[in-house]
């Protein structure tokens, strides 16, 4: 996956860093990096939709909304391949994840991940890019 790197500064934790050029983008680029952190998402089928949602101002919005993502994990098994935005603003975000259930022997384990953390969290603009940091507590 080459629209995000992970973060290596970190020892006990993970973490990675997403560059897009919209908001929207950023947000879907964050969500699919977190599951691809989980699982590889080009082995994963686009077969199932679930939509999430949170209110919370940037930069916790991203955090708050890749939590929603790992309750969704968590609970249903679910991993997302695609991500669409159905509506983003700098205070709430709702998106449509496509994907299908997390099925060890078809999917590969990687991380587990129990949350995003609050800890050095950015979410800024840089030129024409916008630029996430997420720390994981795994």
């Amino acid at each position: 996956m080459s629209f995000y790197e992970t973060i290596d500064k970190i020892t006990a934790d993970a973490g990675i860093r997403v560059r897009a050029k919209s908001l929207e983008d950023l947000i879907c680029k964050s969500l699919l990096a977190t599951y691809n952190e989980i699982t590889p998402i080009e082995d994963v089928q686009p077969k199932e939709e679930r939509v999430i949602q949170t209110y919370s101002e940037l930069p916790f919005l991203i955090a708050d909304l890749i939590n929603e993502a790992i309750v969704l994990h968590e609970s249903e098994l679910f991993v997302a391949s695609k991500c669409e935005p159905i509506e983003v603003k700098k205070d709430y975000a709702k998106v449509k994840l496509l994907g299908d259930r997390f099925d060890p022997e078809r999917n590969e384990p990687r991380l587990v991940i129990k949350a995003a953390t609050y800890h050095n969290l950015k979410v800024e603009r840089e030129g024409d890019l916008w630029i996430a940091e997420v720390i994981f507590d795994i």
